[in-house]
């Protein structure tokens, strides 16, 4: 069974964010991540939240904690970035 990752983070504009976030598919796929859902708080319009499906935990670690990854993120407004990894039961 696949693992997942739950990702979370304040962005400086949900609508500017979406639209950068859906361009970088290839790079997510090319580490092995599927998007499975995207969500922004109703009460924090500008917090993002992602449930991503990977194969190979290690490869999609190194994609997620990679420099350029983040200064990608740092350039685009995105903060307070904090991830969890799922399991299944």
């Amino acid at each position: 069974m696949a693992t997942h990752i739950l990702w979370e983070a304040d962005v400086a504009d949900f609508d500017a964010w979406y639209e950068i976030f859906k361009q970088d598919r290839y790079n997510r796929r090319s580490a092995g991540i599927n998007v499975m859902h995207v969500w922004h708080d109703q009460s924090k319009l500008n917090h993002a939240v992602v449930v991503f499906r990977v194969a190979d935990i290690e490869k999609a670690s190194a994609f997620l904690s990679s420099e350029e990854l983040a200064v990608h993120l740092a350039r685009d407004g995105v903060t307070n970035i904090h991830t969890r990894t799922l399991n299944p039961a």
